[in-house]
């Protein structure tokens, strides 16, 4: 299987750190990478991180299943996002799964809005914040999400 490079985001998001541990880590040689060009940006380019460098801090089984759903949510595949915050959940590091399923929510998907609902809810992988948890739930019923409509039901608000 040839290398697949993702985003520092992507990386920092997989470990649970953060894009300037990933930088101090590339700059350093703990992981690989390569740059390209990013016009987009100022300096002009921007690094792509191996994702077999920093397997040993991703906590979770590294399938050839996973690593697709990680190069697909790379590309901003809202789904993907999704599905890869699901396999952290498994794999119970909620807290890198609530960050996968914050920018898939983000990005408009209802079923990652309801599972962050239930996270926030619960407490589980972030602070205790119930506003927050109704407010998810409510995005996703608006998109029609038939569970958080019924969850929202039996919590005795009108859908």
């Amino acid at each position: 299987m040839s290398p697949i490079f993702v985003s520092t985001q992507t990386a920092a998001l997989l470990t649970g750190k953060s894009v300037r541990t990933i930088h101090n880590w590339l700059e350093s040689g703990v992981i690989m990478g390569k740059a390209v060009s990013a016009a987009h940006i100022p300096g002009g380019q921007m690094w792509q991180i191996d994702l077999s460098s920093i397997a040993a801090n991703v906590q979770t089984e590294m399938t050839d299943e996973f690593l697709e759903c990680v190069r697909q949510a790379d590309a901003g595949d809202a789904k993907e996002m999704n599905n890869v915050g699901t396999y952290f959940y498994k794999s119970k590091e909620y807290k890198i799964a609530v960050g996968w399923f914050e920018v898939a929510a983000k990005k408009g998907h209802p079923d990652a809005m309801e599972l962050l609902s239930m996270c926030y809810i619960n407490g589980i992988g972030v602070e205790k914040d119930h506003a927050l948890g109704i407010q998810w739930l409510g995005k996703a019923a608006a998109l029609g999400h038939s569970v958080a409509k019924a969850k929202l039901l039996a919590l005795g608000f009108e859908v």
